[in-house]
């Protein structure tokens, strides 16, 4: 089994609709046994999978409410993906914890262990987690339970001279699990500009860490998708969007092994 954390600490990245794509394509075009897990507070990723409704979630388990994963799973209408929901009680959790009153003493492991459980029962043949843009006790459990990270960015003249950012990030994630790998940078919001193609280039030549092949175009079917709640696959499977995080969704496939049942 295979977990993949998207994870950036800068926001509007792209990093909530890489990984419910990652998610949706996995499950429907490979017939893997996915769960997606909305570490992110915002909840942005439960609300494109699931209806509204009271879930005890990740929270539930960080908190110490639930203490089996299957407790806190929700099923998608997709055959083949569930979701571990997010929800604001993620917000209060680490408000707690900064606080000093030992409610979350122990969390770094708490998605590792739930990694470690759903290989012992063959549950799932992915786990996708979706983190928020801070090293939040749910994203560092996120970090724990990682075999690869994930990192999308934007083609901006911010993330090209915020390599050196990128590089700490990656540095500290090393320091909360030195085995982990950065599978690669995943560029964003790409569009036909020379600012743009400046852009790329410099990332592709001096990310400290590999970066795909495949771009992700900039469309506004990605920004409607969100008002109705649907993966951009399902609202605009022919956009360039859809078609990109298709094309990129192989590459991964592809580069880490994880074939075709």
């Amino acid at each position: 089994m295979r977990t993949f954390t998207i994870l950036n600490m800068k926001g509007g990245v792209g990093k909530t609709t890489t990984a419910i794509n990652l998610a949706y394509l996995l499950a429907t075009e490979y017939q893997r046994r996915v769960l997606l897990i909305d570490a992110d507070p915002q909840a942005n990723a439960t609300h494109a999978l699931l209806p509204n409704g009271e879930w005890a979630g990740l929270a539930g388990l960080l908190g110490g409410y639930a203490t089996v994963y299957d407790e806190v799973v929700v099923s998608t209408d997709l055959p083949g993906l569930d979701v571990i929901p997010a929800s604001d009680d993620l917000w209060n959790l680490d408000l707690k914890e900064r606080a000093g009153d030992g409610l979350l003493h122990g969390t770094a492991n708490v998605l590792r262990d739930l990694r470690d459980a759903a290989m012992e029962d063959d549950a799932y043949d992915v786990i996708v987690i979706d983190c928020p843009p801070n090293f939040s006790a749910a994203c560092v459990s996120a970090i724990n339970a990682a075999n690869s990270i994930i990192i999308p960015v934007l083609p901006d003249a911010f993330s090209a001279a915020g390599m050196g950012s990128l590089t700490m990030q990656i540095d500290g994630v090393r320091k909360i699990h030195p085995d982990v790998r950065v599978s690669g940078c995943l560029i964003t919001q790409w569009h036909r500009a020379d600012v743009v193609e400046d852009a790329t280039a410099y990332l592709r030549e001096n990310s400290p860490v590999p970066v795909f092949h495949t771009v992700i175009r900039r469309t506004d079917k990605v920004l409607e998708s969100t008002w109705v709640r649907e993966p951009v696959q399902v609202w605009s499977p022919f956009s360039s969007a859809a078609r990109d995080y298709r094309a990129w969704v192989k590459e991964l496939v592809e580069k880490e092994g994880l074939g075709c049942v």
